[in-house]
Formats: C-alpha cells, structure tokens, sequence
C-alpha cells in the first residue's frame, strides 16, 4: 500500500495537478494578476529528471526575462497592437534560439501577451510577469526533485538481460556438441535488444537524478551489453555452416559453457582470456584437416573462437574503465 501511495504521488499527472493548483494558489495570495499563468508554466515545467528540470527551469527563467523586457519596450514604444506583437517574436524567437533558450519560448509569448492587453505598461506590470514565472518554475522544481528510483527496475532488467545471455551461450555451448536448431531466434535477440535499450534509458534517467556526480556506470554497462549482443548474433551465424563434429568442438563448448555462467556483472574476464589463449594453442597443435569440408568446419570453429574472445574483451574493457 506504501508503494502504491508512493507511486502515485510521484506520477508526473499529480505531480502536474498538484504544483499547478499550489502555484495559482501563490500568484493569487499575494495578488498577482493573471495568476493561473503561474499553473501553466509550472504544468510545462514538470520534467522527468532532476538534472533536465534545473537546466530548463534556468532557461526558461532567463527567455522570460528577455520576453517580459523586450515586449515591455516594444509595447511602451511602438504601442499595444498585434501587429507589435508579431514584431516581438520575430526578434524575440531567433534570440531564444540563438542563446538555445527554446524551452522558454512558449512561456516567454504566453507573459507576452499579459502586456499585450494592458493599458498601462509599468515597472509593477513587469514586476508581476516575472514573479509569475519565478513561482510557476519554482513550484515545478521542487516537485521535479521529488522523483521516483529507478535503481530496482534497472537491477531487475539487468538480471533478465544476464540470465537472457547465459541461456543463449549455454545452448550454443551444448549445440557444438548435438546436431540441432538453435531455439533462439532472430526474434528472441531483437527482444534482448529492446530491453538492453529500455533499460539504458533507464540508465541515463538514473544518471540526470544525480544533481552532483554524473555518474556513468550503467550507462556504460548497457552499452557494453549491446556491443556483446553483436558479438552473439555473429556467432550464432555461424551454425548455419557448422554440420560436423570434432575433438575441438567437444573443447569449445566445455569452454562456452564455462562463459555461460560467468557473464555476470562482476567478472572481469581476464582468466577466461587466458584460458581461451591455451586453448588456442592446444588447437594449433592439432592434426590438421584431411578434407575440405573438415577445413571448413574447423576454420568456423576457429571464426566462433575469435567472436567468444571478442565478447570477453569487451567484458575485460568494461571492468578496465569502469568501477562500482
């Protein structure tokens, strides 16, 4: 019940509700004009992460400046028409996009328009546009800093992806021993790709709700598994040309197998490389091929060797520049 009280307070559409009805609230207790503004601007001003919502809280809050000051002088100087306010954007979007302040651009119009329609444009009218977007921002951001964690829903994808990789290396392992069809298909790893990609974003969202560290850890586990996800896809291709049975097979899937269940997130691979580099060596001792079909069947073993070692250096990079 806890969680489910908890979720719902940090679902963006309360979180919308809620800064939008405190910030009209505001603006109207301390007499501001126009205050459902300020519940507008706070509604746009909901973000996913606390990271985007302070850079586009301090964007918008410098684009309403320029909007209040520039449509200010242009409405005192040229007068209140909207032939003047189609004047103002016209100098007022290319700024904002100059300055890469778009996310203000919205907001920054909508104030315009209060002193559009004003008969006496003063300093207590600029005043008020500009505590109106102070307020709407501002209730906005301290919501945005109430966000939900995300760190068990990466974990639990991250345990489904390792699991997903052990299954698909241990039945290529017993597949090099037994004449089969592979049971994973073309389908099953599209399925592993989507949720490697779901789960990095998770991953970044994990990392812009860090206001003081950018901390890139899963963001860079993610994308080693998608460099991996390579690497199988490569050696399952090559069953498709595999239909005989060697001494070196027999070693090469005790081999994979043994990959199989150490694919998990803290090893660093480096003793099965050198494991793989013996194994390596012992295959170069061994009696060489009689046909061409066994050349060809032993040259794709050695292809599926390369891969499998191309799949732990990665792992092996990974662990290098990477702490946790």
């Amino acid at each position: 019940m806890n969680t489910q009280f908890k979720e719902f307070f940090q679902s963006k559409t309360v979180k919308m509700a809620l800064s939008a009805t405190i910030a009209i609230f505001i603006a109207n207790k301390i007499g501001l004009q126009f205050g459902v503004t300020a519940g507008v601007i706070a509604i746009l001003s909901i973000l996913n992460t606390k990271k985007e919502a302070i850079k586009v809280g301090v964007k918008r809050i410098f684009s309403c400046t320029i909007a209040i000051l520039l449509s200010g002088a242009l409405y005192i100087a040229l007068g209140n028409s909207t032939i003047i306010f189609g004047l103002f954007l016209l100098i007022f979007i290319p700024i904002t996009k100059k300055l890469n302040l778009e996310e203000g651009i919205t907001i920054g119009a909508v104030l315009s328009t209060h002193l559009l329609i004003s008969n006496n444009i003063n300093f207590q009218w600029v005043i008020n546009e500009f505590i109106l977007s102070i307020i709407g921002i501002g209730v906005a951001l301290i919501f945005n800093l109430y966000t939900p964690s995300l760190e068990e829903e990466f974990l639990r994808n991250k345990e489904i992806i390792e699991d997903k990789y052990k299954s698909i290396l241990s039945e290529m392992a017993l597949r090099l021993l037994m004449d089969f069809e592979l049971q994973t298909e073309q389908v099953d790893i599209e399925k592993v790709e989507k949720l490697i990609l779901d789960t990095r974003e998770i991953a970044y969202k994990i990392n812009n709700n860090y206001l003081f560290k950018n901390d890139c850890y899963y963001i860079n586990y993610m994308d080693m598994r998608i460099m991996q996800l390579d690497t199988i896809r490569r050696m399952k291709n090559h069953f498709e040309r595999l239909n005989m049975k060697y001494e070196q097979a027999v070693i090469l899937s005790e081999f994979t197998l043994n990959v199989s269940v150490n694919v998990h997130e803290k090893n660093d691979c480096i003793k099965l490389i050198e494991e793989l580099q013996i194994l390596r060596e012992e295959y170069k001792k061994m009696e060489l091929p009689k046909t061409r079909e066994e050349f060809e069947n032993r040259a794709t073993l050695f292809q599926f060797l390369n891969d499998l070692e191309d799949l732990l250096t990665i792992k092996k990079e990974f662990k290098k520049n990477n702490c946790k």
